[in-house]
C-alpha cells in the first residue's frame, strides 16, 4: 500500500509493524500465493502471482520471472523527490474482450471492461498517488462483438474508462486506414507510434507528455509509442498501402533527442520515460525489433542516464514482469485481459512492478455504467447478427465437446475445408494441409433451420485469425502424434468405451484434437501414447489423389493463429507465419459461396482421421489392413519407384522352320512393363475423389509390400492373412 511505503524512510521496521497491526489487525494475514490464470480458448495458460485475503486487488512481482521488487531500499537517483507515488496501470492485446468471463470453478478468467473500470477508479481514488492508464495496442480487433463495429464500440468504452494514451498495434490496421483515422477522431486520448510513416510523414503522434498534477515536480511521464515493423506482414497488404515502419530503436532515440532539446529550451527536465510499445519478445521476431532488446539498449543510452525507464510492451502475448535495474522495468500482461499491469514509482525513488490477475478480481464489483454499456453493445450485436447466411441447413453439423474433441466430425470437416479452400488463393502459397483445434469449436448448427451470423459466432467465438506457416513433414507427423495422444475413454469398470462406428476405443476429450482438410491420418487408437499413427497422407491438390507424407518436404500448413504460435501444446509449430482474416469470416464466406452441405450428412465419417485395426479386413477382400496399408512406423516417406530387376535369360528353343513361319503370322502380344503398370496406376490415382473412401490398394507398390513381407511384418499369401 502506498501510504505504508512513505513511512519506510523515517520509521523503523518494528515501529511500522506496530502501527500496521494497530490500524489493521488483518493486514499481516494476507499471504502471497501462486494462481494459475485459466486460459481462454485459443490462448495460452500463464502463471502470475497475486495477493490474496486483501480487500482490493494487490500485486507483486511475478515469481515466474524470479525478479524481486526493489522497493525495500530507496535508490539514489537524479530524480526530484516528489510527495506522491506515480502508479501506471496498463493493458495490452485486449482484442475486443469487453465482457468478463469465468472458468468452470467460477473464478474470473477474463477481467472484462466493467471490472477494469472499477480497478482504475479504486486506484485513482487513493490518496498520495497519481494514477495513469495506458494500453500497448491490439485493443479493437479480436472477438466478433468488437469486430462487428470495426472496433468503434471498444473505442467508446476505452474513452469511458479513461485511458491516457495507447500504442498502435499491428491489428489496429485490420479494418483499413480509413478506420484508423476514425479511431483518431473518436478517441479522447492519443494513439502513439513514433516509427509508422505514410508517404514519408508520421501517421500518428510520436509521443505525449502526461502531467496530472501540475503543482508537483518530477511526476510527469514522457510516453513514446512504437509499433512492430512486423505489421508489414501481419495485416492485409491492402490495409497499409503507402505505410512504412522504420527501425524502432532509431525512431525512439530521435524522439528522445527532440523532447530533451525542447525541455532544455523551456527549462524543464523530465525524469520518467515510458516506452509504450507493441513489439513483443517472441523469438520469431527479429532480435533488433524485440522489446527486451530495445529496453536493454535504452538502459545503456547516455540520454537516459539517471532517469526512469518504464517499458510497457505487447504483441507477443507474453506475461513478463521484470525490474531490469534500479531505474528500469519491463512489463507485459499477456492477452485478453487475463491480467492488468501495475507499475509504481514510489516517492522515495524506487520502482515496483507486478500484475493484477483475473483470479484476484473475483470479488471486484463491476462498474455499473460500463457494465450497462457492454450489455447494450451485446444486445445490439445479437440483433445485428440475426442475418441469415443459409436459408435452410439440411444436415446436423455436430460441434459438441464430447464429439469434436474426440474424433472427426462433419462440422470440423466443414470448417477445415473452408480454411483449406481459402488457403488455395488467400496466402502467398497454396495450402497443402489445413487443421483447426476441436477446442476452438464451441457449438453445433441445427438441422432444418437457417444458419445465421450468430450461429457462426457461436461456433467460432474466439476471433482467431487464419495463419499459414511452412512446416516439414516431420513436424506434421509430430503434430498429429500430439493431436492423437489422449488416453482412451473407459467406463466405471475400467473397460474401453467403443466408438459405435468403428468398434474401436474412443480417445478422451482433448481440445488439441485436430479437425483436418487436405490430408488423411490412419491410426490405431488401441495403442497408448504417441505411437498410434500408421500412415499420414497429403492430398495432391494439383494432380489429385493422396501421397504419403515426406518427412523432409516443406508443406504449407493453414491453421488458426493460436495453433500457429504453439498453443494447445503444439510446440513443434511456430516460426514465421502469414496471417489472414478471422476464421469466422472465412467460414461465413464458405457457406455463402454455396458449399453443398448435404455432402456433410455423415457426422462421423472416419475417412480423414481414420481409426482402424491394422490386422482386420476392412473391405472384406480377404486381405488384412496390414497387407493393404503400409504400417511401418518409420516408413513415412513418399512412395519410392520400383526397382527394375534384370529379366532372366532363357535358352532359346529350337523350332522347325515351318513352325517359325506360322508363329510369325500370329498377332504380336506386347507384354506390359512395370513402368507401364505404374503409369496406369498413377493415372488411376488422379481419378480418386477427395472423400478418402477410394480403394487404398492403389497406393502401395509391390516392392514395398515385398520388403515388409521379407521383414515378417506382412504376408503376401492370402491364405495366411487371417491366421
Amino acid at each position: 500500500m502506498s501510504y505504508q511505503k512513505r513511512f519506510v524512510g523515517s520509521c523503523s521496521f518494528a515501529l511500522l509493524s506496530m502501527l500496521l497491526v494497530a490500524q489493521n489487525p488483518t493486514a499481516l494475514a494476507a499471504e502471497t500465493t501462486t494462481q494459475i490464470a485459466q486460459p481462454v480458448a485459443g490462448e495460452t495458460t500463464t502463471e502470475v502471482v497475486t495477493a490474496t485475503n486483501a480487500p482490493a486487488p494487490q500485486v507483486t512481482t511475478s515469481q515466474s520471472q524470479a525478479v524481486q521488487p526493489l522497493a525495500a531500499a530507496p535508490v539514489e537517483t537524479t530524480t526530484t523527490t516528489v510527495a506522491k507515488d506515480v502508479v501506471i496501470l496498463h493493458t495490452n492485446d485486449m482484442h475486443g474482450r469487453m465482457e468478463e468471463e469465468k472458468n468452470k470453478a467460477g473464478d474470473t478468467s477474463v477481467i472484462g471492461l466493467a471490472k477494469l473500470d472499477t480497478i482504475v477508479e479504486t486506484e485513482k481514488a487513493k490518496a498520495g498517488q497519481v494514477t495513469y492508464l495506458l494500453d500497448a495496442g491490439d485493443a479493437f480487433q479480436g472477438l466478433p462483438i468488437s469486430n462487428a463495429s470495426k472496433g468503434m464500440e471498444m473505442a467508446k468504452l476505452m474513452n469511458q474508462i479513461g485511458y491516457d494514451a495507447m500504442a498502435v498495434g499491428n491489428h489496429e490496421f485490420d479494418f483499413g486506414l480509413d478506420q484508423i483515422k476514425a479511431y483518431k477522431e473518436s478517441l479522447i486520448f492519443p494513439l502513439l507510434s513514433s516509427n509508422t510513416y505514410i508517404n514519408g510523414v508520421r501517421l500518428f503522434e510520436a509521443s505525449t507528455i502526461l502531467d496530472k498534477d501540475p503543482n508537483q515536480v518530477g511526476d510527469e511521464l514522457v510516453v513514446i509509442g512504437v509499433t512492430t515493423p512486423e505489421t508489414a506482414t501481419k495485416t492485409h497488404p491492402n490495409n497499409i498501402v503507402g505505410v512504412s515502419f522504420k527501425d524502432p530503436l532509431t525512431e525512439i532515440k530521435n524522439v528522445i533527442k527532440e523532447i530533451q532539446a525542447k525541455a532544455t529550451a523551456e527549462g524543464k527536465d523530465y525524469q520518467n520515460y515510458v516506452i509504450l510499445g507493441h513489439l513483443g519478445i517472441d523469438p520469431t521476431t527479429p532480435a533488433a525489433w524485440q522489446g527486451s532488446t530495445i529496453a536493454q539498449a535504452l538502459m545503456n543510452d547516455p540520454m537516459l542516464a539517471g532517469k526512469k525507464l518504464i517499458f510497457i510492451d505487447g504483441h507477443s502475448h507474453s506475461v513478463e514482469t521484470k525490474v531490469l535495474s534500479p531505474n528500469a522495468v519491463y512489463n507485459q500482461t499477456g492477452t485478453a485481459l487475463n491480467n492488468i499491469g501495475k507499475i509504481t514509482l514510489t516517492a522515495p525513488g524506487a520502482i515496483e512492478a507486478g500484475l493484477i490477475s483475473a483470479a484476484s478480481t473475483k470479488d471486484v464489483v463491476p462498474n455499473q455504467a460500463t457494465a450497462d454499456q457492454v450489455a447494450a453493445v451485446k444486445d445490439a450485436f445479437k440483433a445485428a447478427t440475426s442475418g441469415v447466411i443459409v436459408d435452410n441447413n439440411p444436415v446436423e453439423l455436430n460441434g459438441e465437446r464430447s464429439n469434436v474433441r474426440v474424433r472427426q466430425t462433419n462440422l470440423g470437416d466443414l470448417i477445415a475445408d473452408a480454411l483449406y479452400s481459402y488457403g488455395q488463393t488467400g496466402f502467398s502459397k497454396p495450402t497443402d494441409l489445413a487443421v483447426t483445434n476441436g477446442g476452438g469449436i464451441r457449438a453445433s448448427i441445427a438441422k432444418d433451420k437457417p444458419i445465421t451470423e450468430y450461429d457462426v459466432i457461436s461456433v467460432l467465438p474466439f476471433g482467431n485469425i487464419a495463419a499459414q506457416i511452412a512446416v516439414t513433414g516431420a513436424q506434421i507427423q509430430e503434430m498429429f502424434n500430439h493431436a492423437l495422444s489422449a488416453s482412451i475413454q473407459k467406463d466405471d469398470a475400467g473397460n474401453p468405451i467403443l466408438d459405435d462406428n468403428t468398434g474401436l476405443p474412443l480417445l478422451g476429450a482433448n481440445g488439441a484434437f485436430l479437425q483436418i482438410s487436405g490430408g488423411r491420418v490412419f491410426f490405431d487408437p488401441r495403442v497408448e501414447g504417441t505411437d498410434r499413427i500408421l500412415r499420414i497422407e497429403i492430398l495432391d491438390n494439383v494432380n489429385g489423389g493422396y501421397v504419403a507424407l515426406d518427412p523432409n518436404k516443406v508443406y504449407q500448413l493453414a491453421t488458426n493463429d493460436f495453433l500457429a504460435m504453439g498453443g494447445d501444446g503444439y510446440t513443434m509449430l511456430g516460426g514465421k507465419r502469414e496471417e489472414g482474416p478471422s476464421l469466422d469470416s472465412i467460414f461465413t464466406n464458405f457457406l455463402k459461396d454455396g458449399v453443398k452441405l448435404a455432402d456433410y450428412a455423415t457426422i462421423n465419417a472416419n475417412n480423414r482421421l481414420v481409426a482402424l485395426d491394422p490386422k482386420a479386413d476392412l473391405d472384406g477382400d480377404g486381405l488384412a489392413n496390414a497387407d493393404e496399408w503400409l504400417v511401418g512406423r518409420d516408413l513415412f516417406v513418399a512412395d519410392k519407384p520400383e526397382e527394375t530387376k534384370p529379366e532372366e535369360t532363357k535358352p532359346e528353343e529350337t523350332k522347325p522352320e515351318e513352325s517359325k513361319k506360322e508363329e510369325a503370322k500370329k498377332p504380336t502380344k506386347t507384354k506390359a512393363t512395370k513402368a507401364d503398370k505404374k503409369a496406369a496406376k498413377a493415372k488411376e490415382a488422379k481419378k480418386l475423389p477427395s472423400t478418402g473412401e477410394e480403394d487404398l490398394t492403389l497406393i502401395f507398390s509391390g516392392a514395398a509390400l515385398s520388403i515388409l513381407a521379407g521383414l515378417g511384418m506382412v504376408s503376401l499369401d492370402r491364405k495366411k492373412v487371417n491366421e
